[in-house]
């Protein structure tokens, strides 16, 4: 006889019963938690914390891309990637479907796509809407367009939703097949993922702030405080 109670006359509840219900129990949820409460109309906010101490967005990582560093290892490695050798492997696929979906991606600019897309490990995260069109009955992708990723947010349920002018305060919610997000290092508690800009972002606006004030800086001088046309030289000590 298994072991259990009676919750009601006619109902019995066995204990091993219990113990399986409660393995299908999300425990640990942003909803039981004080941290959930960092929401705010149940979006989850970018918790970069350059953009953060800012109060900017991803534009700010994109305005460093006119900086000739910053803009040249951008481009060095996307032509890398886009040099590689890229096809279609077939593997255990029927040939109807793999002739279908080489009809498909050939109709693709793959180099556009492919430096669209390769915005996520910058920004830490890139949406791509698919372009979907009917073609002799048949639905398909005719492209894959990026769009800018300070368009969009994702909410506790770290599902991405469109921050549009119409439509919920929250965002709308996307449709299943119509929106791709790749994201570099993303995690439950940051689905933003980590971008790679974060790291080049101080170095670039003091480098900026330099050249506009005249200044010339070098790796051990203290950053000026005021403007004005000064030049400021580090200097060595003699022992």
């Amino acid at each position: 006889m298994s072991k259990g109670i009676y919750v009601s006359p006619t109902q019995f509840v066995s204990f091993a019963e219990r113990d399986r219900r409660r393995l299908t129990d999300e425990i640990a949820s942003r909803g039981n938690t004080v941290w959930g409460f960092g929401s705010f109309l149940g979006m989850l906010p970018n918790p970069d914390p350059i953009l953060k101490a800012t109060g900017q967005d991803i534009r700010a990582y994109r305005d460093m891309r006119s900086d000739p560093v910053v803009g040249g290892a951008i481009r060095r490695r996307k032509s890398a990637v886009k040099a590689l050798e890229r096809g279609f492997n077939e593997g255990d696929t029927d040939t109807p479907v793999c002739e279908f979906l080489k009809t498909m991606m050939a109709a693709w600019d793959m180099d556009t796509i492919i430096g669209g897309l390769l915005d996520a490990p910058l920004y830490g995260y890139q949406p791509a809407e698919l372009m979907w069109v009917k073609d002799n009955g048949r639905f398909v992708i005719s492209n894959i367009v990026t769009k800018p990723p300070e368009w969009f947010s994702f909410d506790t349920n770290n599902r991405l939703r469109f921050r549009g002018n119409t439509g919920p305060a929250e965002g709308l919610l996307l449709p299943e097949y119509k929106f791709v997000c790749p994201a570099q290092d993303a995690t439950y508690d940051n689905p933003y993922g980590f971008p790679d800009l974060s790291m080049c972002f101080w170095p670039a606006l003091l480098k900026s702030m330099a050249g506009a004030s005249g200044c010339s800086l070098s790796r051990n001088t203290p950053p000026p405080v005021g403007g004005g046309q000064t030049q400021i030289r580090s200097e060595r000590r003699q022992y």
